[in-house]
């Protein structure tokens, strides 16, 4: 349901990022309504008025979650036009989302994805998806590389962006389990330093 208003826009919003907090915390079985509701400081009237259900939420929330990685870690990456600054790039768009806390609970997809793997199909779906489009950005890069005859033509495209988001979303588990983020500092030029051996 698209808000008609501003104030509707705005309400929907609150309601949205509140929830995406609290998914990246408590994941979204231990999240009710209510939590929501509260958190937002809005009633349930105002929540059905946008949502039919939590699962309806949680469908915005993917796309918002996506929305704020995009803005944190891709748009860093554009700023460069050439492939092995942009990868780089990448890597420290992905440290500063991790270490800014952008969601409280860690890596809003990395939380879901475990949660959701095996008991909601079509939101684990829609999870697939978000890590999908992450491999095929780091694929974009790698294949722009190769274009520009910065990385070797014999460079796995494919198998290296499955490994840098592995790493990446890894790390994050870790640094979250150990509460040090500076893991991806020491761990960040090692795979930097990997990743040059393709370069020509």
């Amino acid at each position: 349901m698209e808000p008609k208003t501003p104030k509707a826009r705005r309400t929907r919003e609150r309601l949205v990022h509140e929830a995406a907090q609290l998914f990246s915390v408590k994941g979204y079985f231990h999240t009710t309504v209510d939590d929501v509701l509260e958190r937002a400081s809005l009633t349930k009237g105002g929540f059905y008025a946008h949502f039919e259900s939590k699962e309806d939420l949680a469908r915005a929330v993917i796309d918002h979650a996506l929305l704020v990685w995009i803005r944190k870690v891709a748009d860093h990456v554009a700023q460069d036009g050439d492939a092995r600054q942009q990868l780089r790039a990448l890597f420290e768009g992905y440290r500063r989302y991790a270490v800014d806390r952008t969601f409280e609970g860690g890596c809003f997809f990395v939380n879901l994805a475990t949660e959701l793997d095996d008991q909601n199909e079509e939101l684990r779906k829609l999870l697939d998806e978000a890590f999908a489009q992450f491999r095929g950005m780091v694929g974009v890069i790698l294949d722009t590389g190769k274009a520009q005859g910065h990385f070797r033509a014999d460079m796995p495209t494919e198998a290296l962006a499955i490994a840098v988001v592995s790493y990446l979303t890894g790390t994050m588990m870790q640094a979250k389990a150990s509460k040090d983020f500076s893991l991806f500092d020491r761990g960040n030029a090692a795979v930097v330093d990997l990743l040059s051996t393709f370069e020509t």
